[in-house]
């Protein structure tokens, strides 16, 4: 299998790379200046992630790493397909409440405080921004209180996309330890310490 990833720093292409080095598959990595304005020739809105996987495009993080993982089953970076594996249903749950309950907040906080010029923010949806992040946060907080991962002991796609989230934010996970906690514990993985490296480090 031939996989080529089109990939920006600090995106949510991060997720890809990630599980990549996790799987251990080999890949390659196509860098795209997209906050230098370069758009990604192979996605439809040239943004990240993408990948090329023998010719074929996919995009999507979320829909990258499902797809990868359930690729690669030996790998055990997913639960089995129902009826194999019960815990399936509560896998899909979580890959599908981050892009769709997570983030949302969590961006919208983003592009008001850091990402947007200062003229085009809009002051007035931090707080509500947040206070709705908080109140998923709570959520998760009683959901990880313990030492293990989103399908117990273990690690999935799943907490690829929960901890890529929870980290652009850390200051907010302050008042929750047990987030704190789950985050430390997936980003001090290998993997994600390779994902995370510079291209040029990585090559």
């Amino acid at each position: 299998m031939q996989i080529e990833l089109y990939y920006t720093a600090h995106t949510r292409s991060v997720r890809p790379r990630w599980l990549l080095e996790e799987l251990g598959a080999p890949y390659s990595l196509r860098l795209v200046d997209l906050f230098g304005g370069e758009r990604n020739p192979v996605h439809p809105l040239g943004s990240v992630p993408a990948v090329r996987i023998d010719g074929e495009t996919l995009i999507e993080s979320g829909a990258i790493c499902h797809w990868l993982a359930d690729s690669f089953p030996e790998k055990n970076l997913a639960p089995a397909p129902a009826p194999a594996d019960p815990r399936r249903a509560s896998y899909e749950q979580w890959m599908f409440f981050v892009p769709a309950t997570l983030e949302p907040p969590a961006f919208d906080i983003l592009m008001h405080t850091q990402i947007l010029p200062e003229k085009k923010r809009v002051e007035a949806i931090v707080p509500y921004a947040t206070g709705r992040y908080h109140h998923v946060l709570k959520i998760l907080a009683e959901e990880l209180d313990h030492t293990g991962y989103l399908m117990g002991e273990q690690f999935t796609a799943a907490d690829i996309m929960m901890t890529s989230t929870l980290s652009w934010l850390p200051e907010l996970l302050e008042e929750y330890p047990t987030l704190l906690a789950y985050t430390q514990r997936a980003t001090a993985r290998p993997a994600y310490q390779r994902a995370i490296q510079a291209i040029d480090e990585a090559a």
